[in-house]
């Protein structure tokens, strides 16, 4: 391992982070909040140690140092993520807005890996500098802190291959650019083009301008935190809900097919067999869910399909923004909605879940077995986009969504022996592994994560950065292979 590159990598990440706690500090500056110290001595302190680490290695820095391997490449990534994590720890611990190190360890994991989970019990009472800060870990965590990490890899002199193989580990690597650098500045670009994109938008459906920043970092995340209690539901206004509707949709598209719109080519989002199941998944369960809505629970047809359609598209985006509780809807309703909670969004977006390349992935393979069944002499490849794909990546798809349930499934039975009820545990490990924020029972949609035990929110800390670096990322670096030379 090379122990100095390593160190010098985290350290220039840890220096950036203390970077972006400028704008919250200069907000709490010019509006006299009294939390601006807090920030200062944040930023002095990550960026002070951060760049004077990267400055001393940089100097013993060599020629054998600047090629990572890709068992390198995990451990960083990994690394960089618990290290930037503990980072945005620093203003709630020192301002005492989250004097607890456990909550502001969660809170800052939830928002780092856009989660959108709390443990706030009444948001609106803190600073807005600490809710802006809140909000700017999504919008940080969104873009992937590896590709803040690849932006500057030339500085470094260091490749980035290997982090962009480790940051990526869905069934397909979107690589826009046969050069890591360029892809990291396309991926930048898109990501700072929607971003203002959806900005623009809440600002021209009425939101005043510091709440539409707020939600605009969110929605982009599919992260989902919000300085309103009551989230999107504070405006009461059917415009703001349709138009946060179609914001977390677009986040939740492949960036790749955003990419190839902004050039011009506007057919590849019809091409994209993967957003067709997406649509059709999101229209179906709309309907399903605002029929139950009309025939149980007397609203009316806009209503019960405005209502319907937000959930279904703020929980299978993984963005967790709310409207209502949805508690008080059907058990089937709600059984749904933690289904579309694992599905997730689309693979090369900032959605979490399981993605829906990979549940098409799966229902292709479990029919084409079935063919095979009925015709043993059948040849039944599995086709996505017309395209055929290797039966070894099907298995690996098929092993990784399996692996994914075991790993939840193991996570809700240790919160049930840590005292908590199993529709809270099922819940909560269902928001934590997908990235959502609100789950079942007392971290439903008008809850928070507070009365959890201490043991629990590590537990599920634990799971937001397995959901957010897809599970194997991490568990690699307890296989004793991976320590052998």
């Amino acid at each position: 391992m090379k122990i100095k590159t390593i160190i010098q990598i985290l350290s220039l990440i840890v220096g950036c982070i203390g970077l972006f706690m400028l704008f919250p500090m200069l907000y709490s500056f010019f509006t006299n909040e009294n939390v601006t110290y807090s920030f200062f001595v944040s930023f002095l302190f990550l960026s002070g140690v951060g760049f004077s680490l990267y400055f001393i290695l940089k100097s013993k820095q060599n020629d054998n140092d600047k090629n990572l391997s890709i068992r390198e490449g995990f451990f960083i990534v990994t690394f960089a993520w618990i290290v930037t994590i503990l980072s945005g720890t620093l203003p709630y611990l020192i301002s005492g807005a989250i004097p607890d190190f456990t909550d502001a360890f969660f809170e800052s994991a939830s928002g780092f890996t856009t989660t959108g989970s709390s443990i706030l019990s009444d948001i609106e009472k803190l600073p807005k500098s600490i809710l802006l800060w809140r909000s700017l870990t999504h919008w940080i965590g969104g873009v992937g802190i590896v590709v803040i990490a690849l932006s500057i890899m030339p500085i470094l002199g260091v490749a980035g291959m290997q982090l962009f193989k480790a940051e990526t580990p869905g069934p397909t690597t979107y690589k826009l650019s046969p050069r890591i650098k360029e892809t990291a500045r396309i991926i930048g670009l898109v990501y700072l083009i929607i971003t203002a994109f959806i900005l623009l938008l809440y600002l021209l459906v009425g939101m005043p301008v510091y709440d539409a920043i707020c939600h605009a970092f969110g929605t982009i995340a599919t992260g989902g935190f919000s300085p309103k209690n009551a989230s999107i539901g504070f405006y009461h206004s059917p415009l703001i809900e349709y138009t946060v509707v179609f914001c977390m949709f677009l986040s939740a598209v492949n960036f790749s097919l955003h990419y190839s719109a902004l050039k011009g080519s506007f057919k590849t989002y019809l091409k994209s067999e993967e957003l067709k199941w997406f649509i059709l998944i999101i229209l179906s369960s709309t309907i399903l869910i605002s029929l139950f809505l009309i025939f149980e629970n007397g609203k009316t047809v806009e209503g019960a399909f405005r209502g319907a359609l937000f959930y279904v598209v703020s929980l299978i985006s993984t963005t967790g923004f709310g409207t209502e509780d949805y508690e008080k809807w059907n058990y089937g309703a709600q059984l749904l909605l933690i289904t579309l909670m694992y599905l997730g969004g689309m693979a090369g977006s900032t959605s979490g879940g399981i993605k829906q390349i990979r549940f098409i992935v799966v229902v292709k393979l479990i029919n084409s077995e079935i063919k095979k069944y009925i015709h043993p002499q059948a040849v039944v490849p599995v086709r996505i986009n017309g395209q055929p794909i290797e039966r070894k990546i099907a298995i690996n798809i098929l092993i990784f969504t399996l692996f994914y349930a075991f790993v939840s499934a193991s996570a809700v039975i240790t919160l049930c022996f840590d005292g908590v009820d199993i529709s809270t545990s099922i819940g909560a490990v269902a928001a934590a592994m997908n990235g959502v924020g609100p789950g079942l029972g007392l971290v439903g949609p008008v809850e928070n994560f507070s009365t959890l035990p201490a043991f629990a929110k590590w537990v599920l800390s634990g799971c937001m950065l397995l959901g957010r670096l897809e599970i194997f990322t991490i568990l690699i670096l307890f296989s004793p292979s991976f320590w052998k030379k």
